[in-house]
């Protein structure tokens, strides 16, 4: 199952129309793609820019996992980050002293940064760490050779060579794999005891293959996916009309659809489509929605 979920699951950010200066992606190698949603960062290097106009990005749910680069050309610095799995949405900070920099990253299926990984990744959810927690050695060795490289293109050609060489399928699991695909090839309908019955596995032993390889439990998982592919189909059409999209989706109704949309995404249907073809959000819908 783990070579078709990329086909048909491919989780979108808030702003996925955004191409700039500051946001570009670049599609991973064929070898790489079952596991890799995307390579993304600064095309080049740019000055930081802060939000001081009371504007703010948004990071939404996106059930991915990302390890980001960010590189100080003045100070010669190279920080790094590993985001886990998240529940619901944040805004993302101004910078607090504009500089010549750039950034890069690696955004993994959340089913498969474990397969990159040294670590459990139990209890990570809603966090973020020093990459070399769960990825040893990363910064090392990757982080220097991606600060001397000057594009996306060239920096995303390196992380394959590193990645492929790191890729460890010894962790895989076929069934946590069949079960992630039955979250998503269900459109988040099926229930986790449904999933459990049909790959014929008990409650506790699907709850630790998720806990260790994700980091949420099988339901979080299945609402995020249901969450995931709901906000796609309206980005994709510009159009919400709740009574189709509850029936299509499994809510219970309308009310509970826009409350679990609402509490993933930090804003409504209507907000987050015109956010999406934009790219900030004043304070103002963040705190009132």
């Amino acid at each position: 199952m783990q070579k078709d979920l990329y086909r048909i699951y491919f989780p979108i950010t808030a702003t996925p129309f955004e191409r700039s200066a500051y946001y570009a992606e670049r599609q991973p190698c064929g070898a790489l793609k079952p596991y890799i949603r995307c390579f993304w960062g600064t095309p080049g290097r740019v000055l930081s820019r802060g939000h001081s106009d009371g504007n703010h990005g948004v990071v939404i749910p996106d059930t991915c996992m990302d390890i980001i680069f960010d590189f100080d050309f003045e100070s010669g610095k190279v920080t790094g980050s590993f985001c886990a799995i998240d529940e619901n949405s944040y805004p993302t900070g101004p910078k607090k002293k504009p500089s010549l920099c750039s950034t890069f990253a690696v955004r993994f299926y959340s089913w498969s940064a474990a397969l990159f990984s040294d670590g459990d990744f139990t209890g990570s959810k809603n966090r973020a760490f020093d990459p070399d927690s769960y990825f040893n050695g990363i910064m090392r060795e990757l982080g220097p050779r991606l600060f001397e490289l000057d594009s996306l293109e060239k920096r995303a050609e390196a992380a394959e060579e590193y990645l492929l060489k790191r890729l460890s399928l010894k962790r895989f699991d076929v069934n946590l794999m069949n079960s992630v695909y039955d979250a998503v090839s269900s459109n988040g309908r099926m229930t986790v005891w449904q999933i459990c019955r049909k790959n014929v596995l008990s409650g506790k032993r699907l709850e630790r293959l998720f806990a260790e390889n994700i980091g949420v439990s099988p339901k979080t998982f299945i609402t995020l996916v249901r969450y995931q592919l709901l906000w796609q189909e309206i980005c994709s059409t510009g159009r919400f009309n709740a009574l189709d999209l509850a029936y299509k989706y499994g809510y219970f109704d309308q009310p509970h659809l826009l409350n679990d949309f609402k509490r993933r995404h930090g804003m409504t249907p209507a907000q987050a489509i015109k956010f999406s073809r934009g790219g900030f959000l004043q304070d103002s819908v963040l705190q009132n929605g």
